[in-house]
């Protein structure tokens, strides 16, 4: 069977919302194109918040951009700061700033610096998970000027009465502005100064800026102690997935490899002590889980490894590889989606030498032995249980006068892939 590509997907149309009587060009979210626009939460914000013409406002998360949209034109652009931890995220929001024409809004893939500058008004949408919530919280508290206000709405099935109380023990009571579609605002004022020692949620290694969780892991009979944050994928335990990966992961001496979605890096580090002539990029696109596997690569002292911040495989140019692995997602928030890993397996393909290997760890209900058969002609189960999958495939080796025309345009059905995971689960 000859190798088919596909054309990596267009990026994904604009869409208009109101919010708050303000007509909005919005790109979506990775993984969420059929998420509401607005959300409920970023509606009651808006509909909530107080925001004074020359006022400083940080929105974080970022989210697709409309908040900080709307947030520009109650006090001016060049006021507004929307930061995120996923560069995946931020590059949304760019599109929507740029389709809204407020390129001056700052939009960035970091967290709040309270050393450069303070803010008005903090507008937050519920993050995913209770402890990045705290590590959010922390981070918006701390770049707040004394008496300025925290805005923070979301869902009470995604925990939002949970975040409320977590964040009350670092700025007191708060104000409940409104409720609508079982979701919540809630303002909190700033005090003069923060509790001091924080209290011991937010004390907690990994939540403040530069502390870090320590996981300790043994393979191979060493022990590794590395670094994690919340919002890093499994940052209190080893995942099972990843573990079985490791464990039928074929790395020759001379691999030129890539950890794509590395996490904390724990794929990575291994493979940089196998290739012992040969080199590893780790790379993600979350800049928690790209301070965390720097972090780890220096601790272990690797030498012959490095990590980049970055969306995916997508600009990459000129980068090849002859071993691609990954763990990689499935979820998109609370919802299944194959569409980022579809995505990254097409592209693995021209990012690969000749005979260069994918090897990926997968859910069995999940049907990516379908997608590698597509785009790389075969490819094999090197093991499998109950629960999961390993997958490898190869780039086959051809002369240039082999290659078949045609092979790029092959479609791609993400909808019927994504329903076909939904029966099969």
């Amino acid at each position: 069977m000859s190798a088919k590509k596909s054309a990596v997907p267009a990026l994904p149309p604009l869409t208009e919302c109101r919010l708050d009587e303000q007509m909005i060009k919005a790109a979506p979210l990775p993984g969420s194109e059929r998420r509401a626009c607005p959300t409920m939460a970023e509606l009651l914000i808006a509909r909530n918040a107080e925001i004074a013409r020359g006022e400083r406002v940080l929105v974080l998360p970022a989210g697709a951009g409309v908040l900080a949209v709307w947030a520009a034109a109650r006090t001016a652009p060049e006021r507004v700061v929307a930061c995120d931890t996923s560069l995946a995220a931020v590059q949304a929001a760019r599109r929507t700033l740029a389709a809204n024409r407020c390129e001056r809004i700052r939009c960035e893939a970091a967290l709040p610096d309270p050393d450069e500058e303070f803010f008005d008004a903090a507008l937050m949408t519920l993050p995913k998970g209770r402890d990045l919530a705290r590590l959010l919280i922390l981070a918006a508290a701390r770049g707040l000027a004394p008496g300025g206000r925290l805005y923070l709405a979301g869902a009470n099935d995604a925990g939002i009465k949970s975040v409320v109380t977590d964040a009350a023990a670092l700025l007191g009571e708060p104000e409940v502005l409104a409720f609508k579609g079982s979701n919540r605002i809630v303002r909190f004022i700033r005090p003069g100064t923060l509790p001091d020692p924080l209290p011991a949620i937010y004390a907690a290694p990994g939540i403040a800026a530069g502390t870090y969780h320590i996981l300790h892991i043994k393979l191979d009979d060493r022990e590794y102690e590395l670094a994690t944050r919340p919002g890093v994928f499994s940052w209190r335990e080893l995942d099972e997935g990843s573990a079985r990966l490791l464990e039928h992961l074929p790395v020759h001496p001379y691999d030129r490899a890539l950890d794509l979605g590395c996490g904390y890096g724990i794929i990575g580090l291994w493979m940089a002590q196998h290739t012992t002539r040969g080199s590893v990029m780790l790379l993600d696109s979350d800049i928690l889980a790209f301070e965390c596997a720097q972090h780890n690569l220096e601790a272990c002292g690797i030498t012959n490894a490095s990590v980049l911040l970055n969306d995916g495989l997508e600009g990459l140019t000129g980068k090849r590889f002859t071993l691609i692995s990954s763990n990689p997602p499935f979820h998109s928030g609370l919802e299944v989606s194959s569409a980022t890993t579809e995505r990254w397996l097409r592209l693995a393909y021209d990012h690969l030498e000749p005979r260069g290997r994918l090897v990926i760890v997968a859910n069995r209900f999940l049907p990516y032995n379908h997608v590698l058969d597509a785009v790389f002609g075969a490819s094999e189960v090197l093991w499998e249980d109950t629960r999961f999958r390993v997958l490898q495939a190869a780039k086959a080796y051809r002369k240039r006068d082999q290659a078949q025309p045609g092979a790029d345009e092959e479609d791609w059905d993400d909808e019927a892939e994504n329903a076909y995971i939904h029966q099969t689960r």
